[in-house]
């Protein structure tokens, strides 16, 4: 004995009353179409040559309507020191400024030391690409001059020069004058000078001639820097940093933080090692320090030891501690490398303990003289690395700045104050220079308000330049190299940001490490390229890693959701929804279509080679459905049948009995199939949808929601049109909804427009109107209840053979 019957009741009133509307009626309102929005609220954009463009862009370059603003644009500094209030802001800049000064001179000569360099260029780009950033620059809390990255990438350039043994000149055979290179310009191992006229300095003859020949180099890389930052600025590219990514730049000065505290190791030890090559620099370098570890110079250990510990000590635990308290902060690195001078004069540690010295410091300016960069074009690549890592520090810098104080910052107008700052200071000797995380900490603390700062600190440094300078040449180096290595200590700590990075972003905490890595054992140059084709890589995996998802209505919200993420989510009957959170382009085409198969559940191939079999769509359609069914059957829970609960709303339920009239024993099975909650959907044990049932019925329309493409290419036009023909072959829709202007712009081109123009609607809500009006014609007036039951007598006969067989099988 079998019993099956069909009770409608619990069916949500909102779906019937969606899916039963009659959308004939004139009060109803149509679903727009993007072509026609476009047609009608969309603006003409006049179409423009190319000569035309560049000559538009061009005016925006030049555009000076405006005389004053024009002027403050290029001089942004007459912007700013026009509400300058001299009884508030000067008191501040002043305390701030010679603060600043105080540290740009032990600061100064070391990095200048970790350049390759002798100190007393430290002191001069402390002073002459100051200067011009005062008038050119925008940021007005920044402390320009000597920084550590940049030194040591200035340094493996110049550090490459070998002069030839044949022809070199000997120490003694300089003049003793300031234009010692003006008579050696008969000399074969000169013909190549990087200046075109006498060098620059005031610097005594014991300067030998290898030493010229780098700082010549230096200089003609400091205008080569200049150039290119000059000409980014003017492009309009300072938006170029954006390509570096925060843990990127956090990744690459870390790794340059390990190189520049190797670079320094064999000044504590007092050991005489040379600079290698840039590949593998940190393994050759620690390899021949463990060879020379037996000629240490205890002297230097026991010097570095002792200024590293006063260093931490004051810098960590008075000044960072302290810093509300404390005014300005202790000007520990002064007071170490005066002490250290003055001990080293005294007791004589070059002669007495081999301790290595500062050496000669010249008095007074430098002559300036134009370089010449036929050497320096060999280097072009670093010059442009260099330029755009200075750039990327100083600017990061400055925008924090700016955010902290309320103002504005301009990146372009910054490149060119950087690259006017770098071309001035490489007639005066100077390497590029850039904006110290430190110094200008420091002069925020200290109170300074402007760059009016900046023209004091470069004020105390002219005054060393000129009369104190030679005072400091009984400075050990061991001195300088404990100073920067206590000044690496931030640098490290970035370390401690990978526990975060990882929690927060994967993809960012990897980028971090393989930037880090390579920049360790390939030097910076190479790992900076590493890093950023690394991060270039991950954009592309993560595009191809994004996933299409299946959307469902939520009714109270009016908004379509992943019904995986979301609660109280409701399927359309026959229509599937399907959200793409990512570009489509050729590197992910083919997982697109892939995924849009799966979710919708319905693969064209083999669907025609069913309709082939069946004879028709039609038949195909009445196959599917009463698969759909049989297969939802079997994960269902029995369930005594469901009635009404006379709360108003319906239900439909389909309970099932079968019984055997054996030996007087009655076994009976029941089974209810609850199609309310998900509208349609089949529910499991644990309550939830089962994957592939969630529409009870064939799919008729999809729908793929494009506001998240914010950009297709010519293959991602060509895998859409796929999809849309695929499916049409086996009688199902595919409609596009809410198509940005930059995606549509392609499909225009492409002339996707032209053919699927009507398929094309203005939001998700339009593209189901749509498909809901076309789905009730393909059913005629058949209500959805009718269809409902006439589904379930189709079904009927199927269902009683199942649980027959289940039945005997038991």
């Amino acid at each position: 004995m079998s019993t099956f019957k069909m009770n409608l009741g619990d069916i949500p009133p909102d779906q019937l009353s969606n899916t039963e509307k009659k959308y004939s009626g004139n009060d109803e309102v149509k679903p727009y179409h993007t072509s026609a929005f476009r047609k009608e609220y969309r603006k003409e954009e006049p179409v423009l040559t190319f000569p035309e463009k560049c000559k538009k862009t061009a005016g925006n370059l030049v555009n000076c309507s405006n005389k004053r603003k024009c002027l403050e644009k290029v001089l942004p500094f007459l912007r700013i020191y026009r509400k300058y209030k001299i009884r508030t802001d000067l008191p501040n800049d002043v305390i701030a400024g010679f603060t600043v000064g105080i540290m740009q001179l032990p600061q100064g000569m070391a990095y200048a030391m970790l350049a390759d360099m002798p100190p007393v260029v430290g002191l001069y780009m402390a002073f002459f690409p100051v200067l011009i950033y005062f008038f050119f620059g925008t940021s007005r809390h920044i402390s320009m001059g000597t920084v550590a990255v940049v030194s040591l990438m200035t340094g493996s350039v110049v550090s490459n020069i070998v002069l030839p043994k044949s022809n070199s000149l000997s120490p003694t055979s300089l003049p003793t004058n300031n234009s010692y290179l003006g008579d050696l310009n008969d000399t074969a191992s000169l013909n190549d000078t990087i200046f075109s006229t006498t060098f620059v300095p005031t610097i005594e003859s014991t300067v030998d001639n290898l030493t010229m020949q780098k700082l010549a180099l230096a200089s003609s890389m400091c205008f080569l820097v200049g150039v290119v930052q000059v000409l980014f600025g003017v492009c309009r590219l300072g938006l170029v940093t954006t390509y570096m990514s925060d843990p990127l730049v956090s990744g690459f000065t870390t790794g340059a933080a390990v190189h520049v505290f190797t670079s320094q190791v064999k000044y504590v030890f007092g050991l005489k090692i040379p600079r290698f090559p840039n590949l593998f620099q940190i393994i050759y370098t620690y390899k021949a320090i463990f060879e020379n570890l037996a000629k240490t110079n205890y002297v230097t250990v026991i010097i570095s030891a002792i200024c590293m510990v006063i260093l931490y000590i004051v810098k960590v635990h008075i000044n960072q501690r302290f810093k509300h308290k404390l005014k300005i902060p202790v000007p520990i690195e002064l007071l170490v490398v005066v002490a250290g001078t003055l001990l080293s004069y005294f007791f004589n540690f070059k002669t007495e303990y081999d301790v290595k010295i500062v050496g000669k410091i010249p008095a007074g300016l430098p002559e300036p003289q134009i370089p010449n960069l036929k050497s320096a074009f060999e280097n072009i690549s670093d010059a442009i690395i260099i330029a755009v890592v200075a750039f990327a520090q100083s600017v990061s810098l400055a925008a924090l700045m700016a955010k902290k104080h309320n103002y504005t910052m301009d990146s372009n107008q910054e490149l060119i104050a950087y690259g006017a700052g770098n071309i001035f200071g490489s007639f005066f000797s100077c390497y590029p220079f850039a904006a110290s995380v430190s110094r200008s900490s420091v002069q925020d603390s200290a109170g300074g308000r402007t760059q009016v700062t900046s023209l004091f600190s470069a004020s105390l440094v002219l005054v060393v330049i000129i009369l104190i300078g030679p005072l400091f040449e009984s400075l050990p180096n061991c001195v300088l190299s404990s100073i920067i290595m206590v000044a690496l200590r931030s640098m490290f700590l970035q370390v401690l940001e990978l526990k975060n990075l990882w929690k927060i972003s994967k993809y960012d905490c990897i980028i971090w490490v393989v930037t880090f890595l390579a920049v360790v054992i390939l030097y910076v140059d190479l790992g900076l390229w590493v890093g950023l084709i690394f991060s270039f890589l991950t954009v592309v995996v993560r595009t191809q890693c994004a996933k299409a998802v299946s959307l469902q209505k939520i009714p109270d919200m009016e908004m379509f959701a992943d019904d995986k993420k979301y609660l109280k989510t409701q399927s359309q009957l026959g229509i599937r929804v399907i959200g793409f959170n990512s570009p489509l382009y050729y590197a992910n085409g083919d997982m697109f279509v892939k995924q849009v198969f799966q979710i919708v559940g319905l693969k064209p191939e083999r669907a025609r080679k069913q309709i082939k079999r069946l004879g028709s769509i039609l038949e195909f359609r009445r196959v599917s459905q009463s698969s759909l069914f049989l297969g939802s059957y079997s994960h269902v829970d029995p369930q005594p049948p469901m009635t009404s609960s006379g709360s108003g709303s319906e239900h439909i339920s389909v309970s099932m009995t079968i019984s055997n009239g054996s030996s007087g024993d009655m076994s009976q099975r029941s089974s209810t199939t609850d199609l309310q909650s998900n509208g349609g959907s089949i529910r499991s044990r644990n309550g939830s949808v089962k994957p592939g049932n969630k529409d009870f019925g064939y799919i008729h329309h999809v729908i793929i929601d494009c506001s998240s493409m914010c950009f297709i290419d010519s293959v991602g036009s060509k895998v859409l049109k796929q999809v849309i023909e695929e499916y049409k072959s086996v009688g199902t829709i595919v409609f596009l909804a809410a198509v940005r202007d930059e995606v549509w712009q392609v499909l225009e081109a492409t002339g996707f427009t032209d053919k699927y123009d009507s398929q094309i609607y203005l939001s998700v809500h339009d593209a189901v109107f749509a498909a809901t009006v076309e789905g009730e014609g393909e059913y005629g007036n058949e209500s959805p209840k009718a269809r409902m039951c006439t589904i379930l007598e189709d079904l009927e006969p199927h269902v009683e053979d199942s649980l027959m067989a289940e039945y005997k099988t038991v």
